[in-house]
């Protein structure tokens, strides 16, 4: 009973801290000043992004995809990872729409719109660790958001609308806690989520998750997996099946996944020692195991997300 203990109070600290310095690297980007028909469009971000509508109505999309554009209202929050092309826009545009022609949306007629963009500095594998489990992008509408975090997104509302003396650095230093309650509700959604990140929701396969991250290429067989999460073998597999809708082996090859589209987009890092960080014996059984999850090989991954 004590060893459960302390496994589970380790666990909750390893997660604390990463949120802690996720929050602690977002910062305001720019705020309103928009122009009446006016179009944003991030290409392939550098930086996760979270957006907030802090007056009137726009429309959120991924250009070149079949995702229909996302229309947004006063309060509404919308998280974007790294590397997620997309655009914020004050008129609709075609859900087919190529980035090439997302600029001609856009007229300089200079009335004044709202939203308040911060970006989030990656801090070396803290920030990263979390945001590998999170989707591309999230749209949180007024509606579905807790009662804290409405509260901070109507305090930053107000403060753009005034204007007061320092409204600009009050909106800044809102960005640590708005950052923490966003990706704390995200995470706290439970039945909602499937998958890595459903398991970082759980309190018993959370720690698996972490230490997976940790060491990617450690032998991660279904019984050290379930030593990790101080379960039997058996009630650890039907617990993952159950929280996450993936086996053992599943989870851990979208864990390996993730980190290997990480690697091959942020380095040019041969692809026989990734296969190492990984775990795999070699280049060509590394290949094949991305090329069956993703349908295209390492090569011509890293060649598409470096053009």
């Amino acid at each position: 009973m004590t060893k459960t203990t302390e496994h589970t109070t380790q666990t909750t600290k390893a997660l604390n801290e990463l949120l802690e310095q996720v929050a602690q690297g977002t910062e305001l980007h720019f705020e309103s000043g928009l122009c009446g028909d006016w179009t944003l469009m991030a290409k392939s971000p550098e930086k996760v992004a979270f957006h907030i509508v802090t007056k009137g109505v726009c429309w959120f999309g991924v250009p070149d995809s079949s995702i229909a554009p996302i229309k947004l209202n006063t309060s509404d929050i919308i998280f974007v990872n790294k590397g997620v092309s997309h655009f914020l826009s004050e008129t609709q545009i075609p859900s087919d729409v190529n980035q090439s022609d997302i600029p001609k949306y856009c007229q300089q007629r200079h009335q004044q719109a709202g939203v308040v963009c911060y970006d989030v500095n990656s801090a070396p594998g803290a920030n990263d660790t979390l945001f590998q489990l999170l989707p591309s992008w999230l749209v949180l509408k007024q509606g579905n958001q807790s009662q804290q975090l409405s509260h901070i997104i109507e305090l930053i509302r107000a403060e753009t609308t005034e204007q007061s003396p320092g409204y600009q650095t009050v909106i800044s230093r809102l960005s640590d806690v708005l950052a923490l309650h966003l990706l704390r509700q995200v995470i706290g959604q439970g039945e909602k989520l499937s998958g890595p990140l459903a398991a970082l929701n759980d309190k018993q396969l959370r720690s698996v998750v972490i230490a997976v991250i940790a060491d990617p290429g450690a032998d991660w067989s279904v019984e050290h997996l379930a030593e990790q999460a101080y379960l039997s073998v058996s009630a650890f597999a039907e617990r993952c099946i159950k929280k996450t809708g993936l086996t053992p082996k599943k989870l851990i090859d979208q864990l390996r996944l993730q980190r290997a589209c990480k690697l091959l987009n942020e380095s040019q890092l041969a692809l026989d020692l990734i296969a190492d960080q990984l775990g795999y014996q070699s280049a060509t059984a590394f290949s094949r195991f991305f090329k069956k999850n993703t349908g295209v090989s390492p090569a011509n991954y890293r060649s598409k997300n470096h053009s």
